[in-house]
């Protein structure tokens, strides 16, 4: 399950057709030139020979599905990097199935218990470690199924609120350690009130459903979310986008929603439904809330909706705690 994508999509008992990811771990030049001969026909693999540029590959869209690891490694054991990877959010839930030639009971307990999915032994046959990366990617996607489920909002089958919440903190995280900017858009439908009034609740849910519809393509990105989060407002989160693509996507919104002239004649002077937007921007720093950046993209859509309706109106960057400072630190740098 694609946690950005619009819908989540029937869990198929058979491994899908779309190839899967694995990222292979290890030092020794002969297990990565066995596993590259034995996988590659069947998945995309990537090799990693370091800790540092194994959670590195981890962390690069898309991820990997899959990472097979080795515990003994230079500089950090398969173990310490396992834990690592387990305690970051953006990595957690990617299975890890350890590859090593170590057989001991304790060195197999201590892999489970710092998050492995599976223990292989070496020598390795190639039948049996591609039977078990099949098995836990078929345990994976069952998994992202059911969780999809409490993910998406059940009339717009977009992304919810809960989704909304987990992917912000997320990429928050993210953007701090990266040094990267982000963006958020809310959208608010226009006079949605009188719409129901007018048009009755059934009508109402049809026009939730048409706006959503047509906006959730908007971002673009696999790493962009659209989502619902309460009655008639969503919001878009843009990692990696600074404040003018944010106004551009906005704009591109806008000029959708306004193209699609759905009536709306509740309103005696708006024949067609309209919307509102507030984009805010920011550089994600350490005691700085992602709060900060909804509260500025809030206050921007209360400003849209002040002036007039149907417009966007952009975050003042000195409203954002945090955003001089950081702005600053990046210049300088």
């Amino acid at each position: 399950m694609d946690i950005f994508s619009s819908e989540p999509k029937p869990y198929s008992h058979d491994i899908p057709s779309r190839p899967y990811r694995l990222l292979v771990v290890d030092d020794s030049p002969a297990d990565l030139h066995f596993l590259l001969n034995g996988l590659s026909d069947n998945y995309i693999v990537s090799f990693a020979s370091s800790a540092q540029e194994a959670i590195s590959l981890a962390n690069q869209f898309p991820q990997p599905d899959l990472v097979l690891l080795d515990v003994v490694m230079p500089e950090i054991s398969g173990f310490e990097m396992c834990s690592m990877l387990k305690n970051d959010m953006n990595t957690k839930n990617i299975p890890i199935i350890f590859v090593t030639s170590q057989q001991d009971t304790t060195d197999k307990t201590k892999g489970f218990n710092v998050g492995a999915v599976d223990y292989i032994t070496k020598p390795l046959e190639l039948a049996e470690l591609e039977a078990r990366v099949q098995t836990h990617i078929r345990l994976k996607e069952q998994s992202n199924y059911l969780e999809s489920m409490a993910y998406f909002d059940p009339l717009t089958r977009v992304p919810n609120r809960r989704k909304y919440n987990e992917v912000l903190l997320r990429e928050w995280t993210r953007c701090i350690r990266y040094h990267h900017q982000m963006s958020m858009i809310i959208i608010d439908i226009d006079f949605f009130k009188q719409y129901n009034e007018y048009y009755g609740h059934a009508e109402g849910d049809n026009c939730l459903m048409s706006v959503a519809r047509l906006l959730e393509h908007q971002g673009g990105r696999p790493t962009d979310l659209f989502a619902r989060i309460g009655g008639e407002e969503f919001v878009m989160i843009l990692p990696d986008c600074n404040a003018a693509g944010a106004v551009k996507k906005a704009e591109s919104m806008l000029a959708v929603v306004n193209e699609a002239n759905i009536p709306h004649k509740g309103i005696e002077h708006t024949p067609n439904l309209t919307v509102s937007m507030g984009v805010a921007s920011t550089f994600p720093s350490h005691g700085q809330g992602a709060l900060s950046l909804f509260q500025a993209a809030d206050d921007a859509l209360f400003a849209a909706k002040r002036d007039g309706r149907n417009q966007i109106s952009i975050a003042k960057s000195d409203n954002i705690p945090g955003v001089r400072g950081e702005a600053a630190r990046q210049h300088h740098h």
